[in-house]
């Protein structure tokens, strides 16, 4: 019976005490045979369970590093994913680390020194918790050798989190060895601010590291210098909010006297122009208090202003503004409080600008010429009623410069048209790439109509080429009856693969026509749209092999097919004698654009097949006309879920705009079915479900813009708070042709509303996209905006700040337009509470005006300007009136 056979049974039982009494007496060569057997030990355990507990872990763990014969040997198996992924609680951890110590007591000093610098350099910063027990391991045999710890910050991060059993007081951390040593590298390690952001939200009486260092510092223990330099330093390092809050939290524990604030001035003043928010709060808070133990030089106060008021936190500039008036007389400094006043006259904020010019004038008796002077030159561009405050005090002021004519929106650029796929090897590359990559509907149009193209022309060339990608691109597909069955775009892409690769060409299975044109009355889970698609998809694979060709793949990019290429297409088909299948004729139809050539016309005359018939009829008759669509509110009930304690569903009365779509009669009843809206024939109730599929939806009718957006209507406010590619839907829309009216306004409303910046990013640009086409009224929007803000509560914030973004992009005039027929919608009467972030928008309409030169009347404005400027919403709105009917400027 071997060593091995002796050992397995303990490392197996999980016993790490057992464990360490059975390897104290191997020898050299039994430890060897030991090392040995392990690896193919832990292969069979981990595949006949699976997995490795947490007991066997640590024996294992043990067990390697007591036999394995070198340092950097054994530290790898330590560290092993089997072996180091059990963190447990602080005390198993610290057990296992002098078990760890116990079993190498037979190393020389020099071993168990590079064990534990190997161990330590592996730590990661992003695997905290996985290596607790690794960390444990490094800090014992560490401190057992006087060594110092290793310099990663890695194990910086494992002393925060595992150097005492509970979080650290005064007492605790007064006595932990490694005080001294890594407390300097609280501030030079990076994720010690990540880690310890959450303790500013502590209640005072519960310790932390934060209270407690402060508290070290103030008893003694560490100096006070050591901290508030850590904290400065780790200032001017930059970072994001989150990463700095902790620091903040501490430097504000510490309470810095006026000698500490005098001695980091120069560090404070160059926090002031670009560090984040909160870190500039601190740094002007100490430059203030700086300032009031003894009066800044000229040229330190001349920088901490100017710094300031290019900072974006209004709340940071208005807080500057009022230091400057506050102290310009009692510090005898009105010179430079005036100067760099005027560097504030071009702020973009309206009312920061205004307090600005008011700072100015209140101090321009006590200063010098040359600082009236250069508060008049700041002056010329101002609005009339702001130069006139500015003359009465400092001067005659010089006539305004023109200014420039408003640039206008960025000029729409389409993108380019797809390319056919050439080749079976670029369709076997394109449909691996899809596999692995986002998904979009151009590229499965491609994808789908390159299957069905290239398994007709070249069926062997295209089955060799496609047998290599298919069963990594679509592993799942063998284990599903019918791929299809996804509902997903890439279910049709894998079954059309898997046709051509399996000889099972043109024996897909079919979907019936029942399946889209039966009537729905859950429309929410089955609209129109994506029945429509799922039944294209199937089509489409039942044509591969079959069918030359498909005829609604598009031939530009917002997905319209070229009339001459579709009367190419017939005629591929009609040569072949292959009838087009129902779903893809109709969307075939449904992309020709308004504008088609009589040459096409003329050659689909020619057409002999009922199918050719009806393309040649389509074509003859300039395609759909525009069809009626309505807009209205409508109260409806719509489910609502209660919670606790009934966990129920209950419909309630809720008001949404809503659409009707009316159709001629003659419409075919393919396109009637996907077009009509609603789909039952009348409103029942609201949806409460929303779909990411809505992407491709512009492209399956390409030139009916509004009616497109009139089936998005029931969703689009479900998906405001959630990433669901509203803003790509809406993009799409806005490269789509045909009218733009209500629907298509109140679909865009709600996308400048969404709550994430990548969707609400993505609506800009589809405004942007609108202005620059020309192709929706601004009124139209400004309208749709004010009724779903009241109707929904859409947050003002983010649509200000989606209109800020189009307004410096240009698109200054139709943005005006917008909020001058939104503004009577949202401006309360009588009582009514003012919606939140009103002011802002106002503010936004206001330098709008200014831009484009408006002289017009808002009647709801009115009762504003002749209030007394109590809150900022009173004043914004004055400021506006004042600017639509004041003299030029």
């Amino acid at each position: 019976m071997s060593v091995w056979d002796d050992v397995r049974p303990v490392i197996a039982s999980g016993d790490q005490r057992r464990l360490v009494a059975a390897l104290r007496g191997l020898g050299p060569e039994e430890r060897r045979t030991v090392a040995d057997a392990l690896p193919g030990y832990l292969r069979s355990e981990r595949s006949r369970r699976g997995w490795i507990n947490a007991g066997l872990a640590y024996t294992l763990l043990l067990a390697g590093v007591a036999t394995i014969g070198g340092p950097a040997a054994a530290a790898t198996w330590a560290a092993r994913s089997d072996l180091r992924g059990w963190s447990g609680d602080s005390r198993s951890a610290k057990r296992l680390a002098g078990l760890v110590a116990e079993v190498l007591g037979h190393r020389t000093p020099e071993w168990r020194a590079e064990f534990a610098r190997r161990v330590g350099e592996g730590l990661r910063p992003n695997r905290v918790d996985e290596e607790q027990s690794l960390w444990h391991i490094t800090a014992r045999l560490t401190r057992d050798a006087g060594l110092p710890p290793p310099d990663g910050d890695a194990f910086v991060l494992g002393w925060i989190r595992w150097a005492v059993d509970r979080m650290p007081g005064p007492g605790d951390l007064a006595c932990d060895p490694y005080l001294d040593t890594l407390t300097p590298r609280l501030f030079e390690a990076d994720g010690v601010g990540a880690l310890l952001q959450w303790e500013a939200g502590l209640p005072e009486s519960q310790a932390s590291w934060g209270r407690t260092l402060a508290i070290l510092a103030r008893d003694g223990r560490l100096k006070r210098d050591l901290l508030l330099d850590g904290c400065v330093r780790r200032f001017l390092r930059g970072g994001r909010p989150q990463d700095l809050r902790w620091f903040v939290w501490l430097h504000d524990l510490l309470e810095p006297t006026p000698q500490e604030t005098a001695a980091r001035l120069r560090d404070y003043l160059r926090l002031l122009p670009a560090a984040s928010g909160p870190v500039a709060d601190v740094a002007f808070r100490e430059v203030r208090r700086a300032d009031e133990d003894d009066p800044l030089a000229a040229g330190d106060f001349t920088e901490a202003a100017e710094a300031l008021l290019f900072r974006p936190e209004k709340k940071l500039v208005r807080a500057a503004l009022v230091w400057m008036g506050r102290t310009a007389r009692a510090r005898g400094r009105v010179d430079a409080t005036l100067c760099a006043a005027a560097t504030a006259f071009a702020h973009e904020d309206l009312d920061l600008r205004e307090r600005a010019v008011k700072l100015a004038v209140r101090h321009a008796a006590k200063a010098a010429d040359e600082a009236r002077h250069q508060v008049r030159e700041a002056a010329v561009d101002l609005p009339a009623d702001l130069r006139a405050l500015v003359a009465e005090s400092c001067g005659p002021l010089d006539a305004p410069s023109a200014p420039p004519p408003p640039a206008g929106p960025p000029p729409y650029s389409p993108r380019p048209a797809p390319v056919p796929i050439a080749s079976p090897a670029e369709l076997a590359e394109e449909l691996a790439a899809q596999a692995r990559g986002t998904r979009e509907w151009a590229d499965t149009e491609r994808l789908l109509a390159g299957l069905v193209e290239h398994a007709h022309r070249d069926p062997g060339g295209t089955r060799e080429a496609l047998a290599r990608v298919v069963p990594d691109a679509f592993p799942w597909a063998e284990h599903v009856n019918d791929p299809l069955d996804t509902g997903h775009l890439d279910g049709g892409l894998a079954a059309g693969a898997r046709a051509i690769v399996w000889h099972h060409l043109g024996h897909a299975r079919s979907t019936p026509m029942s399946a889209f044109l039966r009537d729905v009355a859950d429309a929410d889970r089955d609209p129109a749209f994506e029945r429509f698609r799922t039944w294209r998809i199937h089509a489409a694979v039942q044509a591969v092999g079959r069918a030359p060709v498909l005829l609604a793949t598009p031939t530009e990019a917002d997905g319209h097919v070229d009339p001459d290429v579709l009367v190419e297409r017939m005629a591929l088909l009609e040569e072949a004698g292959v009838k087009p299948s129902l779903p893809d004729l109709n969307q075939a139809l449904l992309r020709v654009p308004r504008d088609i050539g009589a040459d096409a016309v003329r050659r689909a005359r020619g057409f002999t097949s009922p199918a050719g018939r009806i393309v040649a009829g389509w074509l003859g008759g300039g395609g759909l006309p525009p069809l009626d669509v309505t807009c209205a509110p409508l109260t409806l009930p719509r489910p609502t879920y209660l919670g606790y304690p009934t966990y129920r569903t209950q419909d309630v009365p809720a008001t949404r705009v809503l659409a009707t779509v009316t159709l001629p009669d003659d419409t075919p009843e393919v396109i009637s079915r996907l077009c009509r809206l609603p789909q039952t024939g009348t409103w029942t109730r609201l949806f409460t479900g929303w779909l990411s599929w809505t992407g491709w939806w512009p492209s399956a009718l390409p030139s009916q813009r509004e009616v497109v957006a009139a089936h998005l209507l029931p969703y689009l406010p479900e998906t405001v708070d959630d990433r669901a590619g509203q803003g790509a839907t809406l993009l799409a829309l806005s490269e789509a042709d045909g009218p733009a009216g209500p629907a298509t306004a109140t679909a865009l409303a709600y996308g400048l509303a969404a709550r994430h910046r990548d969707e609400r990013s993505a609506a800009t640009d589809a405004l942007l996209t609108f202005c620059s086409r020309g192709r929706l009224s601004g009124r139209e929007l400004g309208t749709a905006l004010a009724t779903a803000v009241t109707l929904e509560n859409l947050k003002l914030k983010r649509i200000t700040e989606a209109l800020t973004d189009a307004a410096r992009a240009g698109a200054h005039a139709e943005i005006w337009d917008a909020l001058a027929a939104a503004l009577p919608g949202l401006l309360p009467t009588g009582d009514e509470r003012p919606l939140t972030g009103l002011p802002d928008l106002v503010a936004l309409a206001t330098q709008c005006a200014e831009t484009v030169g408006a002289r017009t009347t808002i009647p709801e404005l009115a009762p504003f300007a002749s209030r007394p400027a109590t809150g900022r919403l009173v004043r914004e709105a004055a400021r506006l009136h004042r600017t639509l009917t004041g003299p030029g400027r």
